[in-house]
């Protein structure tokens, strides 16, 4: 006997889409004091994964438009062992709260291209 067609599809809800600005009031939410991602979950009557999916996105949104490029220094042997009385290097890096910047001495390059390869 050939049953379809006679019994209707399942009936699936439709998926929930939410505003923006719903979004930035739960991700706000979560970062208040003495609070958690699951009671604002619970709150909003939303999945806590959903939350941390959030958060995220705020966070690279915030973060300079995505992630960082990598680039490898290149200081000749020269320039790494030579002293440089009273001369610094600055070094401009981007973060989530906000530009970070480093006054480096040039007579101590070695450290700083070692420093910054333990970064990435």
């Amino acid at each position: 006997m050939d049953t379809q067609g006679l019994l209707p599809a399942p009936a699936t809800p439709p998926r929930r889409q939410h505003s923006h600005e719903f979004k930035e009031q739960v991700v706000a939410a979560s970062y208040a004091a003495n609070t958690s991602v699951a009671s604002v979950a619970l709150q909003f009557k939303i999945n806590a994964n959903l939350v941390h999916k959030w958060r995220r996105q705020f966070e690279t949104k915030t973060a300079g438009r995505g992630d960082f490029i990598k680039v490898a220094p290149r200081i000749p042997a020269k320039a790494m062992n030579a002293p440089c009385p009273d001369t610094t290097l600055k070094v401009e890096l981007a973060s989530a709260l906000g530009p970070i910047t480093i006054h480096w001495p040039m007579f101590d390059l070695a450290d700083l291209a070692s420093w910054l390869k333990s970064l990435s």
